[in-house]
């Protein structure tokens, strides 16, 4: 058995300060799964596609969490779980 790692930064600390943004995130129906799980790791990316294709209203916020993306990177996982 091949053991992986990957790494992530918790979806708390990508939406600090955003949370009028976390909110229509989590209030858009995103095709993630979470809740009940220990990690929910999906791609900053994939977060700013839901984002975008949403009809976000937020821009500012919109546009702090693009520069925080572009600081990690958009392959970097993010856990929704925390």
């Amino acid at each position: 058995m091949r053991i992986q790692s990957c790494e992530f930064v918790s979806g708390f600390e990508l939406f600090t300060g955003l949370q009028l943004l976390w909110d229509e995130f989590a209030e858009s129906d995103p095709d993630f799964s979470w809740g009940s799980n220990n990690r929910s790791l999906v791609t900053a990316e994939s977060i700013l596609n839901h984002l975008d294709n949403s009809n976000i209203e937020n821009e500012k916020q919109m546009r702090t969490l693009r520069k925080r993306v572009d600081s990690i990177g958009f392959s970097m996982y993010v856990d929704l779980e925390s």
